[in-house]
C-alpha cells in the first residue's frame, strides 16, 4: 500500500507466512499444497504481491514478489523494512491515499487507483487493492495488498473523456452558432422578400448583422474604377476607408479590410482577415461577395468580436447569405427595368458566333427585327441582304444555326425566323436581366445592343462578354433616364404619328365590326362612308395598323 500517513501501509496478494500466525492465516487446504508451491505462487504471481506487517506502528512491508520490482523499478531488499508510501510524490493526489487510510483504520478491504512513481521517476497509474489479514483472535496481522500498472488503460479512459468532453463543448457550440446564424439567415431572407428598393435592402441588412456580429457594412461594386463604396453601415466601424470612402479592389491592398474585400471581389468567396488594432470591438473582418451569376453587385463587411468566430460552418452560412442578397438585389433592378426607371444602354461587339459565321458565308449583313416565343424555345426574325431563302438555309446548316421559316423573300433579301444552337450569349443576357433591343452583323462582327437595370450590373455584364467571346469590346455605354409611359401619354403619340385619315380609317374600322368575322361592315361600305373608293381606305387602314402594330413591338422607336 502507499498511503502517506503513519500506520498507513501497502500490502499485495494472498500470503501463507510460517509459523503460528501463518497457519492462522491460511485459507486454502494445506493438505493439498505444501508451503514451497504456496510461495512459489506468490513470487511468480503476474501482479505485484506485497505484505504489510499491522502489527508494528508504520506498517512497514515484510514482502515484496518480483511482480513488484517489475512494475516499480524497486527491488524486494529495498521495499522490505519501509512502508508503501516511498511510491509516492507530487502527482499523488490525497484522495485515494484517504480511502486507504480509512479503509486501514476500519479494517476492511478496498481498491483505489492512484498515480505513484516507478524508481526511474516515471508516473504511473497504479490499482492497488488491500485487504486484512487476521489472526487466530481476530486481530489484524498483515495487510496484503495487489498492485497491477493500468497507465494504458487510465490513458484510454482520460483520452476518450476528453473526446467526449470536447464533442460536447463542440456540440454546444454548434447548438449555439446555429441558433445565432438561424436568426441571421431568417432575419436576411425577411429583408430580401419585403424589401420594395436596394436602398431598403441593403439598411434592413446591415442593421440585422449589426445586431448579431459586431458591425456591418454594405457596398456597391464600382467596376469603372475597381472600388467598392460603402452604402449603408450598422455598429462600431473604426475604418475611415470605410466610413468616408471606396475601398479599391485592386493592386496591392495595403490593410485587412481592403484585403478581404479584394480577394473576395476576386475569388467570389467569403474572405476573412485579422482586423488591425484601432477597431473595436471587432477583432475580425468577414468580406461577403455579392455575386448573381457573374454579375458583382457588391461587398458586405461582417466585424466579429472574437477571432473564433468565424468558423467554417458561419463561413458557408456567410457564403448563403450573400448570394441571398445579390439575388434579391437582382430582382429590385430587374423590376426596375420592367417599371422603366433608369437604366443603361450597352452597345459591345462580338466576333465569334454562328450569327457572324452565317453572315460571313452569304457575305450577307444581319439586322434584328424581334423575336417570338410560341415554339417552345426563343426564335429571333432577321433580315438578311443581297440573300436568298435557298442559300440561307445552305449556309445556315454549316453554321449551326436553324432556320423555321422564310417570312419574305425579294430582290433585295429576305426576311428569316432562326435560332442558335449556341445559346450562350442569350443566356448570358438573361442572367443579367439584360433586354435585347439590336443586333446588327457584317464584315465578320455582330454588333448587340441592350438595357440594364444598373450601372454595376452594366459593367459586370461587359466585363462577362469581353471574357467569354472573341473580339468582345464594349463600343457604347449610355444613361438612359426615360420614365415609363402612361397609357395617356402611349395613346397621344400613337395618335399624334397617324393622320386624320388613317386615324378616321381605324375608328370607323374597329367601331364598325371590320375586324369580326363575318364583317359586320365591308370594306365597301367604310370606303362609302368616308368618300373614298375601297383600295383607298385599305391603304389608309393598312397604315394605321402598321403604326399601332409598331407601336407595341418596335422598341427602338
Amino acid at each position: 500500500m502507499s498511503g502517506r500517513s503513519e500506520g498507513d501501509g501497502s500490502a499485495g496478494g494472498v500470503a501463507t507466512q510460517s509459523g503460528d500466525r501463518g497457519s492462522a492465516t491460511t485459507a486454502a487446504s494445506t493438505d493439498a499444497i505444501d508451503e514451497s508451491l504456496k510461495t512459489r505462487t506468490m513470487d511468480e504471481a503476474p501482479v505485484g504481491i506485497t505484505v504489510a506487517d499491522a502489527t508494528t506502528a508504520d506498517m512497514p512491508l515484510v514482502y515484496a514478489n518480483a511482480a513488484f520490482e517489475r512494475i516499480t523499478g524497486y527491488p524486494p531488499e529495498y521495499a522490505i523494512g519501509r512502508n508503501c508510501r516511498f511510491l509516492q510524490g507530487e502527482g499523488t493526489r490525497d484522495e485515494p491515499v484517504a480511502r486507504m487510510r480509512d479503509a486501514i483504520e476500519a479494517e476492511a478491504a478496498t481498491t483505489v487507483e492512484l498515480r505513484n512513481y516507478r524508481r526511474d521517476g516515471d508516473l504511473f497509474w497504479n490499482e492497488v487493492t488491500i485487504a486484512p489479514l487476521r489472526d487466530d483472535e481476530g486481530r489484524v496481522a498483515y495487510y496484503v495488498g495487489f498492485q497491477q500498472d493500468v497507465t494504458r488503460r487510465k490513458r484510454a479512459e482520460q483520452a476518450a473523456a476528453r473526446r467526449a468532453a470536447r464533442i460536447e463543448r463542440e456540440r454546444a457550440a454548434q447548438e449555439l452558432l446555429l441558433e445565432r446564424l438561424d436568426g441571421v439567415v431568417a432575419q436576411v431572407t425577411a429583408t430580401v422578400a419585403e424589401a420594395r428598393s436596394r436602398d431598403d435592402l441593403e439598411r434592413s441588412v446591415v442593421e440585422g448583422l449589426a445586431a448579431t456580429y459586431a458591425a456591418a457594412w454594405v457596398g456597391t461594386y464600382e467596376p469603372a474604377d475597381e472600388t467598392v463604396a460603402p452604402q449603408a453601415i450598422a455598429g462600431q466601424i473604426g475604418d475611415e476607408r470605410v466610413t468616408d470612402g471606396a475601398i479599391p479592389v485592386t493592386g496591392n491592398p495595403d490593410g485587412p479590410v481592403e484585403a478581404a474585400v479584394s480577394r473576395a471581389v476576386e475569388d467570389g468567396r467569403v474572405a476573412i482577415r485579422a482586423v488591425a488594432d484601432g477597431t473595436p470591438p471587432a477583432t475580425t473582418v468577414a468580406a461577403v461577395p455579392l455575386q448573381y451569376g457573374d454579375a458583382t453587385y457588391g461587398v458586405v463587411g461582417v466585424y466579429a468580436k472574437n477571432d473564433g468566430e468565424f468558423d467554417e460552418h458561419e463561413r458557408a452560412v456567410l457564403t448563403a447569405v450573400g448570394r441571398t442578397i445579390a439575388t434579391g438585389i437582382n430582382t429590385l433592378e430587374s423590376q426596375r427595368t420592367l417599371n422603366g426607371a433608369e437604366t443603361i444602354e450597352l452597345q459591345f461587339t462580338v466576333m465569334r458566333h454562328p450569327l457572324v459565321e452565317l453572315a460571313d458565308a452569304l457575305d450577307s449583313r444581319l439586322a434584328y427585327r424581334g423575336s417570338v416565343g410560341d415554339r417552345g424555345r426563343p426564335t429571333s426574325l432577321f433580315e438578311l441582304s443581297d440573300a436568298t431563302s435557298e442559300a440561307v438555309r445552305t449556309a445556315a446548316a454549316e453554321a449551326g444555326v436553324e432556320v423555321h421559316a422564310v417570312l419574305f423573300e425579294g430582290d433585295e433579301g429576305c426576311l428569316v425566323e432562326l435560332s442558335v444552337s449556341d445559346a450562350e450569349l442569350r443566356a448570358l443576357l438573361a442572367e443579367y436581366g439584360a433586354d435585347l433591343h439590336d443586333v446588327v452583323v457584317e464584315s465578320g462582327v455582330a454588333r448587340v445592343t441592350v438595357e440594364v437595370a444598373r450601372e454595376s450590373l452594366a459593367r459586370s455584364l461587359v466585363d462577362a462578354v469581353v471574357d467569354r467571346f472573341d473580339g468582345g469590346e464594349l463600343v457604347s455605354y449610355r444613361h438612359d433616364g426615360r420614365r415609363a409611359e402612361t397609357r395617356q401619354e402611349f395613346v397621344a403619340r400613337l395618335r399624334h404619328e397617324l393622320t386624320e385619315r388613317q386615324h378616321a380609317a381605324l375608328v370607323r374600322a374597329y367601331t364598325g365590326g371590320f375586324f369580326e368575322w363575318p364583317h359586320e361592315a365591308t370594306g365597301d361600305d367604310l370606303a362609302d362612308a368616308m368618300g373614298v373608293c375601297r383600295s383607298t381606305f385599305h391603304e389608309h387602314l393598312r397604315a394605321a395598323q402598321r403604326k399601332l402594330i409598331g407601336a407595341i413591338l418596335d422598341r427602338r422607336s
